[in-house]
């Protein structure tokens, strides 16, 4: 094979990632309700973003005027490569205008007997985590509750350590535990003017709780959500060394059926933020990355905190795939935000918490 025919065959194969990566750009704005593979389309970003930065070096090698077809890739999806890293060069302040939100996936505390480990270590370091946290709102998912317990008792724990007032998700009449309770909760230092739920889907776990809390002389409303789990068998997807597809055609099913519920569920919460009077954060599991609909829906109306104030690539997933940023924090524009962090070094539980500080603006 000539050197020339080479060159040719890379640039067909370029010209074909140029219009497979225009195809995943637009993807991110079409509502996998409607068209579901438009859901695989947009996870596949980053895989672009990295191959067409490889063909840009190889056409420089070249000095060929070649590397403008990616290169004219990497400048469409700049606000992909924006969502992907971020660097906030500013100093990090907090006074008493400020306050911050916690989120934290908290997988209901380690309760279970397969999560436990010597003497609930972990349980007990987590809930002390959360406790001893000075954020002045929390927002919890996957929140674990048994009134009867000395260790998870975590309402009245939580509550008492800082004077909080808190809002959970509404238990149902039939409740199968008895004394403990699932679901999601907001822990605010300051008044809880108004509260509600919306369900997202039949599945308990999957709500969204709001609050509107009275910060000195202005309203702010607070969303925790809980979006539909991405529901990967980490574990059959990473040791599986057959050669069946059977592993990954289960994989697709579930993406596929986590693409379409979380677009409805968002679209439920945005139509409710809509009619909000006041500013807005909404926060929590979204089990959606950067690349997805979920995220660039509730883009065009709210700025993410990650982007704004964040450092790193910041992944908040903790599993084996750590690659993953799933938790997020938006709000708009009446709102100033001061910093963002992901706690990286807690790590009791499969999430990462966020912690957000922000400022009403002037």
């Amino acid at each position: 094979m000539t050197v020339l025919s080479k060159i040719k065959k890379r640039l067909i194969a370029n010209g074909l990632l140029v219009v497979i990566t225009l195809l995943s750009y637009g993807a991110v704005y079409v509502s996998p309700q409607t068209y579901w593979l438009a859901g695989f389309m947009a996870l596949l970003i980053p895989l672009w973003l990295v191959l067409n930065g490889l063909f840009v070096f190889y056409w420089l090698t070249r000095r060929s005027a070649y590397l403008f077809l990616s290169l004219s890739m990497l400048m469409l999806g700049a606000t992909f490569l924006q969502s992907t890293l971020a660097f906030d060069l500013g100093t990090s302040t907090k006074d008493s205008t400020h306050f911050s939100v916690l989120s934290y996936n908290v997988r209901v505390f380690n309760v279970y007997d397969h999560l436990q480990d010597e003497d609930s270590a972990s349980s007990k370091e987590m809930i002390n985590w959360v406790i001893e946290h000075k954020a002045e709102i929390k927002c919890l998912q996957e929140m674990y509750n048994e009134d009867s317990s000395r260790l998870f008792n975590t309402v009245d724990r939580i509550a008492r350590s800082g004077d909080y007032n808190y809002y959970l998700t509404p238990v149902p009449n039939d409740n199968q535990y008895k004394g403990g309770f699932f679901g999601l909760a907001i822990f605010s230092k300051y008044p809880i003017l108004n509260s509600g739920e919306l369900p997202l889907s039949e599945n308990r776990g999957n709500r969204c709780l709001f609050v509107d809390v009275l910060i000195r002389k202005d309203t702010l409303r607070i969303y925790n959500v809980h979006l539909q789990s991405m529901s990967i068998d980490e574990k059959s997807l990473l040791e599986n060394e057959s050669a069946a597809a059977s592993p990954y055609q289960d994989l697709i099913k579930r993406l596929k059926r986590g693409f379409e519920a979380r677009a409805k569920q968002i679209e439920i919460v945005e139509e409710h933020l809509r009619a909000c009077p006041y500013p807005v954060i909404v926060s929590g599991d979204f089990n959606e990355t950067p690349y997805g609909y979920v995220y660039h829906y509730l883009k065009g109306s709210l700025h993410n905190a990650f982007e704004k104030a964040g450092n790193g690539l910041g992944f908040s997933y903790n599993g084996r795939l750590f690659f993953l940023r799933i938790d997020h924090q938006f709000f708009d524009q009446r709102l100033a935000i001061n910093s963002f962090k992901t706690h990286r070094n807690i790590s009791y539980s499969d999430h990462f918490p966020i912690v957000g500080t922000y400022a009403f603006r002037d």
